[in-house]
């Protein structure tokens, strides 16, 4: 009897020695083995179930892209008899001298009929460059814009341009909206702003006749543009 106790003691021995074995080399092996990227396992420490990890989690590669170009929509337009530069930018609200720029024509050049005209897409509306008033003279001198069609839009970040490079940006905050046929002049000047009156601060004026004054919107896509009488 005691002899098959101690062939038992034995055995157990073996089985526990033979299960530690195996538990160590499986161990071993998932820490030599792991299939999980290290992307990964940082993407799941990065959630809401771990906010200290989150903070530390690297931004993802596709932030690093270089943001897409601006575009512009657009409808075609096909002339008929009679149509005429302006009578077509008034139809869609906007200026004639930004319908004549966007389709590469001059303002001298003839409109022919069956000719097929690009006319852009604004889904909110349409701000126009209406006039430049007191060109040269700094006191008076001023930009005024206006806003065809329905809704409201926004002109935060957008900017008017001269053919020099000298840029005015509209400020953030506060913002400015335009209702519907809604105005506001931007003096070159100084001033306090309001809703109806923005000022650039400059201490000269910055248009003369002949000039080209641009505006565009917060993507910079061109809205509008006006050459000064």
């Amino acid at each position: 009897m005691k002899g098959w106790k101690r062939l038992l003691y034995y055995l157990m021995i073996n089985v526990l020695v033979s299960a530690c074995t195996i538990l160590t080399i499986l161990v071993a092996w998932e820490r030599t083995h792991n299939t999980l990227p290290g992307s990964l396992i940082s993407a799941i420490r990065g959630t809401d179930l771990d906010p200290a990890a989150a903070s530390a989690t690297p931004r993802p590669e596709n932030d690093l892209l270089p943001e897409a170009t601006p575009t512009e929509s657009f409808f075609v337009y096909q002339v008929v008899s009679g149509d005429t530069f302006e009578s077509i930018a008034e139809e869609y609200d906007m200026s004639a001298e930004e319908l004549i720029a966007i389709n590469g024509f001059t303002q001298s050049q003839p409109l022919g009929e069956g000719e097929v005209l690009r006319i852009p897409v604004h889904p909110k509306g349409s701000v126009v460059i209406d006039s430049v008033i007191g060109a040269g003279d700094l006191e008076t001198e001023s930009v005024l814009l206006k806003h065809h069609g329905d809704g409201e839009l926004s002109l935060s970040g957008w900017r008017l341009e001269n053919q020099e490079g000298g840029i005015y940006i509209f400020p953030q905050v506060p913002e400015l909206v335009l209702y519907k046929n809604g105005a506001v002049y931007v003096h070159t000047r100084s001033g306090a702003n309001s809703v109806v009156d923005l000022y650039g601060g400059l201490n000269s004026p910055v248009w003369h006749s002949g000039e080209e004054v641009t505006l565009r919107d917060a993507a910079g896509n061109i809205r509008s543009t006006y050459t000064i009488p």
